[in-house]
């Protein structure tokens, strides 16, 4: 038994800890660490939140929405509340179902002062969550697209 010990020894020292080719390297220190490792990695992966699964064509309809034919809408808003509802930890859904948190903007969007104002309504089930007036800045969008998803988070949880 001594033996195999002190070619445990050895082998680790050499192949897993290079370090240790100068120092003896603790069995006891090897098994702790092993240990260890098991227990940290596989709780990082389990630490990951599930992907919010939102539905929230709704928002954007009353958002793109045009009063004629003529009218051509400016489409940043849109397109930067698209980009940032669906990167992390969004997932984006074509259709809506069960326990799916759902974005709508039922009055529309309105023009006031170089900013854009609307207010989301976040809904699941048919149940309404609550509900979020967001001011965006026609030159700064980023400002409403990051308060829209630490709203979203918000309703979800």
């Amino acid at each position: 038994m001594e033996e195999l010990g002190r070619n445990l020894k050895l082998v680790l020292s050499k192949s897993v800890f290079p370090i240790a080719e100068h120092r003896e390297v603790d069995l006891k220190t090897v098994a702790a660490l092993i240990c260890a490792a098991s227990l940290v990695f596989p709780g990082a992966a389990w630490s990951e939140d599930a992907p919010i699964e939102i539905y929230f064509a709704p928002l954007l309809s009353a958002i793109e929405k045009k009063r004629s034919w003529f009218d051509n809408r400016d489409k940043a808003l849109p397109d930067a509340i698209r980009a940032a509802l669906s990167q992390t930890p969004f997932r984006p859904l074509a259709y809506p179902k069960d326990g799916v948190l759902t974005l709508a903007a039922l009055d529309g969007l309105k023009t006031e002062k170089e900013q854009y104002v609307f207010t989301v309504v976040f809904m699941q089930d048919n149940t309404k969550l609550g509900e979020a007036v967001e001011f965006c800045p026609i030159k700064k969008l980023t400002d409403c697209t990051d308060q829209l998803v630490s709203d979203t988070k918000a309703a979800a949880n």
